[in-house]
């Protein structure tokens, strides 16, 4: 009696767990994951990278770039204008570490390239900053990239919940975790400046990874009303207008993120 009656336990306990229907078609009805590539030049206040909704699991998985809090120099200034505008697109990627080949990504990469060599080379040490810097009073809290999904003041670094440090995502993204939207917001990619100064030279770049918990479509970049007030009005070659407006279907299986407590 006792060894049937465990056989019978061992069958229960192996027993699969069917996932409810429901939510096996909910799951086939989100959007696939995305990437996006942004691309903020120093000199201006932000750029808008997406659209999230709530549930959504995000984090910047990869960044690069510095950017100079020193005075310029006329000829620091005409390379830094070269950038443009800030443009963010969707990205066709499958790799754990995207990358943007098209043609403008590249002819900003040699900008940013060549900026970079200017810097060490005439520049002070003293005023460079990683986009994965942590400020700390000595330096003017100042420096490094942020995310921001929605605060009062997203210009303004102020250690709001809805403002996140690009080095807190990037040790996130290592630990194979995200963020959870918690409302509809479009995120915005911010350098950290006390000083508000618009003579900032550099660039910081970097990609968005989103897993979408909602139904419906995906592949949207941010169009958040406050665009034109926030940003000025877009001012972009043809080119760059291509570029910050792609709604290709992005093609990027990826593993699945934990979602990491705020």
């Amino acid at each position: 009696m006792g060894y049937t009656a465990g056989i019978v336990a061992l069958v229960l306990v192996g027993a699969p767990v069917l996932p409810h229907p429901e939510a096996a078609e909910q799951t086939r009805r989100r959007p696939r994951p995305e990437t996006y590539h942004w691309v903020l030049p120093a000199q201006h206040g932000g750029v808008e990278v997406a659209d999230l909704h709530p549930g959504d699991c995000y984090v910047i998985q990869e960044a690069e770039g510095m950017v100079y809090f020193g005075e310029p120099w006329p000829e620091l200034t005409a390379l830094q204008a070269e950038l443009g505008d800030p443009i963010s697109h969707l990205v066709e990627t499958s790799d754990e570490h995207p990358e943007c080949l098209d043609g403008l990504c590249l002819q900003l990469a040699r900008v940013r390239a060549a900026l970079t060599v200017m810097v060490e080379e005439q520049g002070n040490s003293r005023y460079v900053r990683s986009v994965r810097h942590r400020p700390i009073p000595i330096d003017g809290l100042s420096g490094g990239a942020y995310s921001d999904v929605g605060s009062d003041e997203r210009p303004r670094y102020r250690r709001a919940p809805e403002q996140r440090m690009a080095y807190l995502h990037l040790g996130t993204a290592q630990r194979g975790n995200c963020y959870e939207a918690k409302v509809p917001r479009a995120l915005s990619v911010h350098v950290r400046d006390q000083a508000q100064r618009t003579d900032r030279t550099g660039v910081y770049s970097g990609f968005l990874y989103i897993e979408h918990h909602h139904d419906g479509q995906g592949g949207r970049v941010a169009e958040a009303p406050w665009r034109d007030e926030l940003f000025g009005a877009p001012d972009q070659t043809v080119a760059q207008s291509q570029l910050r407006w792609n709604l290709r279907a992005p093609v990027h299986p990826g593993p699945a993120l934990t979602v990491e407590a705020n």
